[in-house]
């Protein structure tokens, strides 16, 4: 008999079967911890980010383009001058308007900047220039810069006669015109004024 044998003797078996019994034991009584401590929780019946969401309704940018394009895209604006004229019966505080070679020029100050940002004027401005060209006037563009009340430049936006034209033609709905104006817009962001003194 060869000493270097492996024993598979009863001493083998029985400590299998000892260690799988224990193996068994303990995952029963895991399990039935796992089941206990998630009994102690009530079920999650919402969404985690349900209080941070807004309260409705929200005004989507869509909506604004829908109502205020159509509002001066449907007035009698025969000129730059009547345009300006339109804008500020809607409380828009123009600075100049007039004609550069093909461009109409106009320059406005956004007093309401901080409570409802630029496309409520913008929406104006497209539908007002989309009544301009109905009328025939002729020009490539209208180009917007828009003004703090420091004065200063601060953004601009650009209406182009093609989308105007297409605007006036059916072709797109005020919202599509909308959003082709609203795209053109840039804006500087000004970085907060802490006055501090340099001794401190």
């Amino acid at each position: 008999m060869d000493r270097n044998a492996p024993k598979t003797g009863g001493r083998t078996r029985t400590r299998r079967r000892f260690l799988q019994a224990g193996a068994v034991a303990t995952t029963a009584a895991l399990a039935g911890c796992i089941e206990e401590m998630g009994a102690e929780f009530p079920e999650n019946e919402k969404w985690p980010t349900a209080s941070y969401l807004p309260s409705l309704p929200v005004t989507e940018r869509s909506a604004i383009l829908e109502e205020r394009i159509p509002e001066l895209a449907s007035a009698d604006i025969a000129d730059p001058e009547g345009l300006g004229s339109a804008l500020e019966e809607y409380d828009m505080a123009v600075e100049s308007i007039e004609r550069e070679r093909d461009v109409v020029t106009l320059e406005y100050v956004n007093t309401d900047r901080h409570d409802e940002g630029n496309i409520h004027d913008v929406a104006l401005l497209a539908g007002g220039y989309a009544a301009l060209i109905e009328t025939g006037y002729d020009a490539v563009a209208l180009g917007a810069t828009i003004l703090d009340d420091a004065p200063a430049s601060y953004g601009s936006a650009t209406v182009e006669t093609p989308h105007a034209e297409e605007y006036n033609a059916g072709e797109l709905t005020a919202a599509e015109y909308g959003e082709l104006v609203v795209s053109t817009i840039e804006s500087q962001r000004y970085e907060p004024d802490v006055a501090v003194s340099p001794e401190k």
